[in-house]
This record gives structure tokens, sequence and C-alpha cells, in this order.
């Protein structure tokens, strides 16, 4: 039977913290229970300690903390300096939701840069009247509701109108502004491999022109405005479906792969929160390629992005069109 001294040894040797780590996280990626990911951010805490208390040991405390801080100013250097290099303030950055699957995971780390976003562009006169959707069933006005369609029924499922929704979406499309919003029965993929269908938006217009998904339009990092829903989740990660010019300034319109709506069609009543256009200057650059599991590190050590969001365990069957416009 292992001893008092013994055990607290063996606890606090680091090869078995990075151990731990290591079984935690893959415990974590294979059940997906939020626990597991739990016990991997506060065993790497345990680890960044027990580094340190071992080096003021074997150094002493004024040169472990000496090397601590020559540790932290050289991370801070590299981060400056590699922002410095892709040109943008923010060159890494961690997914954690699902609403870019299938193309990029919940857990990678995704490399930026900055520079011109490839999608392309349209000019419009006004940005106004963009709170509301004016919903069209069949070309005929029917209702107009906050921030869309899809967001409307998702919170009044007994509507008879959403019941309608649900059955036929590409009967109805919806105007935001100048926009034009088009809906379709989409096919949505589970892990399992079952399949099932469920509304979303497949087309966009404006100007007389039809635009499509296109997975080869860049995707884009933005801040949210303090007052949006995306605010409570930080940095947003989409795809930039296209580049709006007005009154001199150019906005994005972003959208999740795996999500049903584009960004601005998302409101929620409870809060009365929507999100607007994306101004270009919010936007901190571009993925320019993503790093598999790299990202769970910065989750585990944020215990509220731990738990999995909705939609990790299925995704959106849509495809472009090549040229993105119809």
């Amino acid at each position: 039977m292992m001893g008092r001294e013994e055990s607290r040894s063996f606890f606090a040797r680091p090869d078995v913290a990075y151990a731990l780590i290591a079984l935690f996280f893959v415990l974590y990626l294979f059940s997906g229970l939020w626990y597991f990911g739990l016990l991997a951010g506060l065993t790497i805490v345990w680890a960044v300690a027990l580094e340190f208390l071992l080096g003021v040991r074997q150094h002493g405390f004024a040169r472990e903390i000496k090397e601590t801080l020559f540790a932290v100013f050289l991370a801070v250097g590299l981060w400056f300096g590699l922002g410095w290099v892709l040109q943008t303030p923010s060159p890494l950055n961690a997914i954690v939701s699902c609403s870019m699957l299938p193309n990029i995971s919940r857990g990678d780390m995704v490399v930026l840069a900055g520079g011109e976003i490839r999608a392309p562009q349209e000019t419009v006169g006004s940005l106004e009247g963009m709170e509301h959707a004016k919903v069209y069933r069949e070309g005929k006005p029917v209702a107009t509701v906050k921030g869309s369609l899809y967001s409307h029924c998702a919170q009044r499922a007994a509507d008879t109108l959403c019941s309608e929704f649900v059955r036929n979406p590409s009967a109805f499309t919806e105007r935001k502004g100048e926009f034009e919003f088009g809906y379709a029965k989409c096919e949505i993929v589970s892990k399992s491999g079952a399949r099932q269908y469920g509304p979303c938006v497949v087309w966009l217009a404006v100007n007389g022109r039809r635009y499509y998904a296109n997975f080869s339009n860049d995707v884009a990092v933005y801040a949210p405005r303090p007052d949006e829903y995306y605010s409570r989740v930080g940095d947003i990660i989409h795809r930039v479906f296209m580049k709006v010019e007005s009154n001199g300034s150019i906005y994005l319109l972003t959208k999740g792969d795996n999500n049903p709506v584009f960004d601005i069609q998302v409101y929620d009543e409870r809060t009365g929160a929507g999100n607007r256009p994306v101004e270009i200057e919010r936007s901190k650059g571009k993925v320019i390629f993503s790093i598999p599991y790299l990202g769970y590190f910065k989750l585990f050590i944020s215990p509220s992005a731990i738990p999995t969001p909705e939609g990790c365990d299925r995704h959106y069957a849509i495809g472009g069109n090549g040229s993105g416009v119809g």
C-alpha cells in the first residue's frame, strides 16, 4: 500500500499531471461529457503550478519569477510578432461552437490573416429597415416579424403560419431592407448518419441577382456590437456570404455553414436582441488554415465554453453552386 509520502510525491510529479491531461482529453473527445473537459482544465492549471513550484525548489523563488516573466514576455512578443506578420490583431483563435461544421470543427485552432476578404460585393442605397422581415408566401405578403421567419417560428412553434413554413419552406421568402431571402427544405445529417429535413435559407437576392452558398468565400472573425445577440458568445467565426457597400462604407453579411439562417436573421424575443450587418472595421481577419484539436486547450481553461453547445450532433448538407450566383 502506498504511504502518505509516496502518494504525495506521486501526485507532485508533472509527468503524472500531463498523463492525466491526455487521459481526460481523450475521454472528453470520445464521450463529449463536459466534466472530463473541466477535469482536463483543472489538471492543466495543476501542471503549471507544479512546474512553478519545482522551479522554485531547484532555482529559488527570485530566479523562477524572472524565468516566468521572461516566458510571458516572449509569448507576448511572439503573439504581436505573428500579428504583425499576418496583419491582424488576433492571429490565433479557438473554435468554441459547431456553427461551421463540417468545414471547421469545434476545438480547432484557426490561424488568421488580414487583407482583402474574398466574397461577392454589391452596392445598396441604405441598410435601414433591417430590424423587421416582411414575409411572403408564394409571392403574397402574409406577415411582418422581427429578425426572420425562422427565428419567429423557432420561438412560436404553435403559430399556424409556422406549421405551414415547416411543411413547405420553399413557398416562403422574406425581405429585410433591400435584401430578399429564400428558404428551402434542407437535409440535416446527424453524426450517426441519419438524415432529416428542416427549413433553412438557401439564397440571398439583391439588385436583381440571386446568390447561393459558396464555400470558396472567406471565413472571417468579427467582434459583434455589445448590444447584439451574438455578443454573449464573444468573437464570431462565420463565412462571409457577401460584402455590401452602402454610403461609402463596407459591411459583411455572414452566415455559419451549419446555421439555418444568416447572422442578421437571428432574433431573440426574450432579450429583444438581434444582429446587424458587420462593419468591415469589426473584422479581425480571415481564416487561412485550421489546426484540429489544438483549440480544446483554450476551451478547457474557459469553463463556460466546455459544455457541448447545440448543433454539434449534426450538420446541414448545403453545397455551393460554384460561382455562388444564380
